[in-house]
């Protein structure tokens, strides 16, 4: 599978280490195609959870409602869990994230890489 920029993938992230969350989960694909369609065996991801935070926590987390890309539950994107993962544990495409929440997650990134 060669993921796309802001496509929802389902990710295999085991095994789980520190903070770094584990099991297969929801993941965003942050690294341009191109870099993919390049031949890299590798996409920087970043992960998403079911455990919200109360109230606002940008830029380290971007609020994902229910049903989009069809989410079963509210989740967030952990801005600060940038991963870099092998492709060949992506499992399955769920789609491609609106531009308003691209938008959002752009900003968060900046935010916290300080850019």
């Amino acid at each position: 599978m060669l993921p796309r920029r802001w496509h929802l993938y389902v990710v295999d992230l085991e095994p789980r280490v520190g903070t770094k969350p584990g099991k297969q989960r929801p993941c965003l694909a942050i690294q341009p195609s191109e870099f993919s369609e390049a031949g890299l065996d590798g996409t920087v991801i970043l992960p998403l959870t079911t455990k919200l935070t109360p109230g606002d926590a940008f830029p380290l987390r971007v609020r994902i409602p229910k049903g989009i890309c069809g989410l079963e539950a509210d989740s967030d994107i952990l801005v600060d869990q940038i991963l870099a993962w092998n492709n060949s544990l992506f499992r399955r495409e769920l789609g491609s994230l609106p531009e308003a929440l691209v938008d959002k997650v752009k900003a968060a990134l900046r935010d916290f890489l300080d850019l």
